[in-house]
């Protein structure tokens, strides 16, 4: 297996839980849509931060994108990622009526899709050469 890819699944592990802990902090006092929205953004700020310093750092090094730019394309890709991660939360929520701990646990699948796109564009564009 390629190391890269279980280091992405590492970091994308710790961005889950991130993910999750804000989904459910937010959710506290906010509506559902707005938690996830919030705690995704912040989830992503947190991979970006650990994929530059830990997954692709070797590619990050001789990159000549500036750190504006990169944290950009990430946000950029992530957003990509999102669109099936946000399209699968939402389908399962209103689609099954999901409410509760039902609603936070719905975040998963998408998460799981979200990856594998993730991944390719991290690689390829983000902090490609």
């Amino acid at each position: 297996m390629n190391n890269k890819y279980v280091k992405f699944a590492i970091v994308g592990g710790i961005g889950f839980i991130v993910d999750l802990l804000l989904m459910i902090l937010f959710a506290t006092f906010l509506p559902l849509l707005v938690a996830r929205l919030l705690a995704f953004f912040f989830a992503v700020n947190s991979n970006w931060l650990l994929h530059r310093n830990f997954t692709f750092k070797a590619q990050q090094e001789q990159s000549n994108s500036g750190l504006r730019q990169e944290w950009s394309k990430f946000l950029c890709s992530s957003c990509v990622g999102a669109m099936p991660n946000l399209l699968c939360y939402w389908l399962l929520l209103t689609g099954l009526s999901l409410t509760g701990n039902a609603a936070i646990i719905a975040i998963i699948p998408g998460i799981m899709f979200a990856m594998l796109v993730n991944y390719f564009l991290a690689e390829r564009w983000v902090f490609g050469k």
